[in-house]
């Protein structure tokens, strides 16, 4: 880029050449000539990533932006070298992709690294065309990591007074994991002080006291000053949760709590909302009627803020996108009209795959050694060509096949949807014949209706968040949801229903 020195002159006219797409610019007609407004007006025009090359020159009294377009480039695939460190991407094939978008996907792919333990990982990204096709190009990011740093005890002192099972319970996301990064680590620290505000420690002070990592081994040490212990309500969390549901059952989407030090607790809630645009982007192959579906919310009806988890736990059950996040869904409250708009960020998954799988166990019990292909069409059907591997069961009645080593498979399936029901979930293959056709039926439909009733609801209710006021300083505490009753016997059905 080249920018021309001028003396401070008002200017006449600003003038982009070089392309017709709309542009904003700060630099206008009738201000004098000031740099630093081009500066930012260059650096926006990179930002789009639309613009390959910028010049800007003074012609008189006018101000000229010289642009090139950049080529429009599409995304073909997403190759990862090496391949093995399971990293999810929400960028759909054929999406259009910069520089900086990416630029963009090298930095989440660093963080999922991260996440995963690999704490000075390093990922390199190239764009390389497609000889086919000059505007597709594949996005090849090269990971470099010195190995993972894994969680090898946590510990806490010098007098922490609550048990060591509490406290480890507290580490969900070091525990989960089981792998060291600052942003698990910053997570679990909260907790564990939430912890301590919950007992009725309202002056505890936890801090990370030491991280050690020796090799591929980290080993965390908190400080913990639990102070004197303080009344508090057994039962607040628990009228804390109910008053949120509460509220958002009126379309009240600010709920907030503050626990004052003579321990009296202050409920805020905000005006109520009502649904306003429901709108959804990323679905190129699916229209927003069957999208809109499979949301609980209507356009004009109450905003319940649970409903909009529920729809988005529906969305994920279709698998037909890749997994949805609460993050993924945009809330534009407009507080004057008392409405709220919804945007769903939605990935569609490829509509081709392949996949070789084979039984836990011996063939003749846990079924056949198998490989296929599949491509999706009309959107929620699938059809897949099979060749399978099997041998005669121990259960007669499971069997599907004669004596044959290789049996070829035609199918059109279409994969259970809540919205589909009873009509979605079913595969339809003469070779099997109709009792695998009515077994499979039936499995599915066991599966995704049981799973989702046994895992309970308790990831659609949001933490209620308390405001602890303390002479050392503001805390926060986490109300969370209860789990749900006879956990173990549920785990256990699941597991069971998965397993037939």
């Amino acid at each position: 880029m080249n920018v021309s020195l001028i003396a401070a002159v008002v200017i006449q006219s600003v003038a982009v050449h070089g392309t017709r797409l709309p542009v904003n610019l700060e630099t206008q007609v009738g201000q004098p000539y000031d740099m630093r407004l081009i500066d930012r007006d260059v650096l926006h025009l990179w930002a789009t990533g639309r613009f390959s090359d910028i010049r800007v020159k003074q012609e008189g009294s006018s101000i000229v932006f010289d642009v090139t377009e950049a080529r429009r480039l599409t995304l073909h695939k997403i190759v990862t070298e090496p391949s093995n460190f399971g990293l999810q991407f929400k960028a759909a094939e054929g999406a259009p992709i910069t520089t900086s978008r990416a630029q963009e996907i090298s930095v989440e792919a660093r963080r999922q690294l991260q996440a995963k333990g690999y704490i000075n990982a390093r990922v390199d990204y190239d764009l390389t065309p497609i000889a086919a096709n000059a505007n597709e190009v594949d996005l090849n990011l090269t990971i470099r990591q010195t190995g993972k740093v894994r969680v090898k005890e946590v510990s806490f002192g010098p007098d922490p007074i609550l048990s060591a099972n509490e406290l480890q319970g507290a580490l969900s996301a070091l525990r989960k994991r089981r792998a060291y990064n600052s942003e698990a680590l910053d997570t679990d620290l909260a907790r564990v002080r939430s912890l301590y505000l919950s007992k009725g420690y309202l002056d505890a002070e936890v801090r990370v006291d030491d991280v050690n990592i020796l090799g591929g081994d980290a080993y965390i040490r908190f400080l913990v000053e639990p102070g004197p212990l303080h009344p508090v309500r057994k039962d607040l969390c628990a009228c804390l949760l109910r008053d949120q549901r509460a509220a958002q059952r009126e379309g009240i989407l600010d709920f907030s709590a503050r626990l004052a030090p003579d321990q009296t607790l202050h409920v805020n809630h905000g005006r109520a909302y009502r649904v306003g645009r429901i709108e959804f982007s990323g679905n190129h192959h699916f229209g927003d009627a069957m999208l809109r579906r499979n949301f609980l919310l209507d356009e004009g009806g109450v905003f319940d803020e649970r409903l909009v988890r529920k729809s988005v736990d529906r969305l994920n059950r279709t698998q037909l996108f890749e997994p949805i996040a609460i993050e993924d869904v945009r809330i534009q409250s407009d507080e004057a009209a008392g409405v709220a708009d919804i945007n769903v960020r939605l990935t569609e998954r490829k509509r081709g795959a392949w996949n070789i799988s084979g039984p836990v166990g011996p063939a003749s019990f846990a079924g056949p050694l198998q490989g296929s292909l599949s491509a999706r069409i009309l959107s929620t059907f699938v059809v897949s060509l099979s060749i399978a591997a099997f041998v005669q069961p121990i259960l007669p009645a499971w069997a599907i096949a004669s004596r044959h080593t290789l049996f070829p498979v035609l199918s059109l399936q279409r994969p259970f949807s809540p919205v589909g029901g009873w009509l979605s979930g079913f595969t339809v293959a003469p070779q099997l014949g109709w009792r695998a056709s009515a077994f499979s039926y039936g499995t599915t439909q066991l599966q995704r209706r049981a799973l989702p009733a046994l895992a309970g609801d308790r990831s659609l209710i949001p933490a209620v968040t308390v405001v602890v006021e303390r002479h050392s300083g503001e805390a926060a505490m986490f109300c969370e949801p209860p789990g749900p009753r006879f956990v173990w016997l549920r785990r256990a059905a699941s597991l069971a229903i998965q397993f037939f």
